[in-house]
């Protein structure tokens, strides 16, 4: 692969070198498992201090699109090749605005500067990817993942705030959705083009072991988030978790819970298991109790490809 760096461009080195990887992941160029130039390859290729080429590459590893490979090198760690229709488009879009800008007498790249600086403020005001979970705390988080890994702006909604963005006639046309509550999302007005699109969750590695400690005939109480509808259905994964012979699960919603403090020291229950909406609302001093689990929860990276393909986004 070949860098291009313009050295004399606002857009940082850094992140000059984070899009060219991306667009060519994006249009095939680049796919899961090719090993990308050394750090000291790019240096000599383009003369950038080593160091800007190093945080390129961890960013694209933090943000998983790279991975380590053999030799200290970096591998493309999934593939991310946007569909044709799209790629198709962009390419269209592009040389038709680029003819028209350069009749007018501008450099493509002065305006290039200006559209992303404009459409970035659009899609502030009026966004158009928009993350929504029961818990705003839950949905600002997620979103932030979002954003962070697909380079756009996502906003984070509650489904009572996304409602309310709708009955004003306004709103985003992607909704992603934690797949637990899609069916708390019957509201989208007809008519309009909005897609709402599940995004699998799972327990992190660091939950299901501490779910495969719970000792024989272990008396559980699960608190979820207020109206939960899939609360058994969230007691049905945790068994699958739950190795130990006899463990019994019970569940109250934590808004029904007047004294946490109370519900905690409770010799009834072996242990206090809350999902990560109702964690927030657990008091700050209790959550690092033994006797309270905290069950942390993310995005699997497989539905969250899928969820980026039919955004339409291209990284």
């Amino acid at each position: 692969m070949i860098f291009h760096i313009e050295k004399h461009s606002s857009v940082p080195v850094v992140k000059q070198i984070q899009e060219q990887i991306k667009l060519s992941m994006a249009m095939g160029m680049l796919r899961t498992g090719d090993v990308l130039p050394s750090i000291r390859e790019i240096e000599k290729q383009t003369g950038i201090n080593r160091g800007q080429i190093h945080r390129a590459y961890l960013a694209l590893r933090q943000s998983g699109l790279l991975s380590p490979a053999l030799g200290k090198r970096t591998a493309v760690a999934i593939t991310s090749i946007a569909p044709h229709f799209i790629n198709h488009k962009y390419q269209e879009l592009s040389r038709d605005v680029i003819k028209q800008i350069r009749r007018i007498g501008v450099p493509p790249t002065v305006f290039a500067r200006y559209l992303s600086r404009n459409a970035q403020d659009n899609e502030r005001k009026v966004p158009f990817i928009a993350y929504v979970d029961l818990e705003k705390e839950i949905a600002l988080q997620r979103a932030e993942q979002v954003s962070r890994m697909w380079q756009v702006s996502v906003s984070g909604l509650t489904v009572e705030e996304l409602k309310t963005v709708f009955d004003r006639g306004a709103g985003p046309r992607k909704v992603l959705v934690n797949h637990l509550i899609r069916d708390s999302i019957r509201f989208v007005p007809r008519g309009k083009k909005i897609h709402i699109i599940p995004i699998e969750i799972h327990y992190t590695k660091q939950t299901i072991r501490e779910l495969g400690k719970t000792w024989a005939n272990s008396f559980m109480l699960l608190v979820p988030i207020h109206a939960v509808q899939a609360a058994d259905f969230i007691v049905e994964q945790l068994h699958k978790w739950i190795k130990s012979r006899g463990a019994k699960i019970s569940w109250i919603p934590i808004d029904d819970v007047a004294d946490f403090e109370r519900l905690v020291n409770n010799s009834r229950y072996d242990r206090i298991l809350a999902t990560p909406g109702a964690a927030c609302k657990v008091p700050v001093e209790l959550r690092q109790s033994s006797r309270i689990l905290l069950l942390r929860m993310e995005l699997d990276p497989g539905s969250l490809e899928n969820a980026r393909i039919r955004c339409g986004v291209i990284i």
